[in-house]
């Protein structure tokens, strides 16, 4: 697992992707989620970008503090993370730990005497289930996360992405 400091680093992409792609040649099972944060973007603009960092790294920890020892998590975009999540098999236990993730991410968030509350939208996707590449695996997750956002801002939504 990454700490605080490298989720908001684009330097462990690399380690990442090498990492996944290591896996789905091994065979092991595993969830890959999609994390995007709403609101964020109006949150940083509004707040200025030193409030927007603080709260990177707050959001980061809430990540590392329910993820598992060998999980990894990376930001893959503004207001984006992506999760491995080893030795996870089934649709249940990659549901349980979403809602975990989200429910965590939507607790108020404090940065300089400001209260913050943002929202977050999860797309998941299974591996060998969806797919048996990474990249592939990838797509099926973004697809699963647009699919977890249509209802709108704000709506706590898990999508599995189907096999292709």
């Amino acid at each position: 697992m990454f700490d605080a400091d490298d989720l908001l680093d684009d330097t462990p992409r690399r380690k990442f992707e090498q990492t996944l792609a290591k896996r789905c040649r091994e065979g092991d099972s595993f969830a890959l989620m999609l994390v995007e944060l709403e609101r964020f973007s109006e949150v940083s603009k509004s707040s200025g970008r030193q409030a927007g960092d603080l709260l990177l790294y707050e959001i980061a920890s809430r990540l590392r503090d329910k993820l598992g020892e060998r999980d990894m998590a990376m930001r893959s975009g503004s207001n984006e993370f992506v999760v491995l999540a080893l030795g996870v098999e089934q649709v249940g236990d990659a549901e349980r730990l979403a809602e975990q993730l989200v429910e965590r991410l939507e607790h108020p968030i404090f940065v300089a005497g400001t209260r913050f509350r943002l929202s977050a939208s999860i797309g998941i996707t299974l591996f060998p289930q969806h797919g048996d590449e990474w990249r592939l695996l990838l797509q099926h997750a973004n697809e699963a996360l647009y699919d977890a956002k249509a209802p709108g801002r704000g709506h706590i939504s898990i999508t599995f992405a189907a096999p292709k």
